[in-house]
């Protein structure tokens, strides 16, 4: 007998279970209006909508974070493309003035890249990717389409070191490309000066500074700044002038070296004297 009823629950078992709860169901149904009931199904639904409403929170929550930390993501992504962008804006503008200038300039210019900058208050000096082999010597100018940069001031075969103007050890003969008066300029540490004119000096503000061509240096003209403010214009027979410099020094990245042709002698000459300094 019992070997009967195990055969037949094993080989039925999952009608029996139907027919269970299948009369189960007609016994609630017949029940559905007893309080009992009626309190077990507001505890079941409770205890669901309970769990449900944590296990979507836990859901949600986890949702939101992965979104933050995505669009986060997106966010710096998005960011560093157009810090890339603004860079490329930047040096292709930079590029474009210095092919203009190029181009209407008649001079010999060679493109260089800076490579390291020295931010020192009084040695003002960068490295560029130019050298001997490429030409280059000490005592050549350095400009870009704004205007002067510095001086070559040592060269290996692949590379070289230039100084700026903002270098206490350069000084240039610079010329009031209106008046045409002439004076010394340097670097005090602070700003680009001329110091000791003459109060005769016809020097304004706003005036034009170019090199001179009598320098031993540079005997070609190129722009150097404007004048921006006169000092002691009413004590002392002497003025200084303060010159605002054409160059952003901070933003050069791309320059050219001007290789002007001179005599074996004046070359010579331009060297001792840029070594002594």
């Amino acid at each position: 007998m019992f070997r009967l009823v195990n055969k037949l629950w094993f080989s039925y078992k999952e009608y029996f279970v139907l027919i269970i709860l299948l009369l189960v169901s007609l016994f609630l149904i017949s029940k559905n209006d007893h309080d009992s009931v009626k309190n077990f199904k507001s505890f079941v639904f409770g205890g669901f909508s309970v769990v449900t409403s944590v296990i979507s929170d836990v859901v949600l929550v986890s949702d939101i974070r992965s979104e933050n930390e995505r669009l986060r993501r997106i966010n710096s992504e998005l960011m560093l493309e157009v810090n890339k962008l603004r860079e490329f804006g930047i040096e292709n503008e930079e590029l474009k003035n210095m092919l203009g200038f190029k181009d209407t300039a008649k001079f010999s210019l060679l493109p260089a890249k800076i490579i390291s900058k020295s931010f020192s208050s009084t040695q003002g000096t960068v490295s560029i990717n130019l050298g001997k082999k490429d030409g280059l010597k000490p005592g050549l100018p350095v400009l870009n389409g704004e205007g002067l940069i510095g001086i070559v001031y040592n060269c290996a075969d692949d590379y070289s070191i230039v100084r700026t103007l903002k270098n206490v050890n350069l000084k240039l003969v610079v010329r009031d490309q209106r008046s045409r008066f002439e004076g010394i300029l340097r670097w005090n540490g602070d700003y680009l000066t001329v110091t000791n004119l003459p109060k005769t000096a016809d020097i304004q503000v706003g005036d034009r500074v170019i090199t001179s061509e009598t320098s031993s240096l540079i005997n070609t003209p190129l722009p150097v700044g404007i004048v921006i403010e006169i000092l002691n214009p009413e004590k002392g027979i002497f003025n200084d002038i303060i010159i605002k410099s054409n160059v952003d020094f901070v933003r050069v990245d791309n320059l050219f070296v001007l290789n002007n042709i001179q005599s074996k002698k004046k070359d010579e000459l331009e060297l001792n004297y840029f070594i002594r300094k």
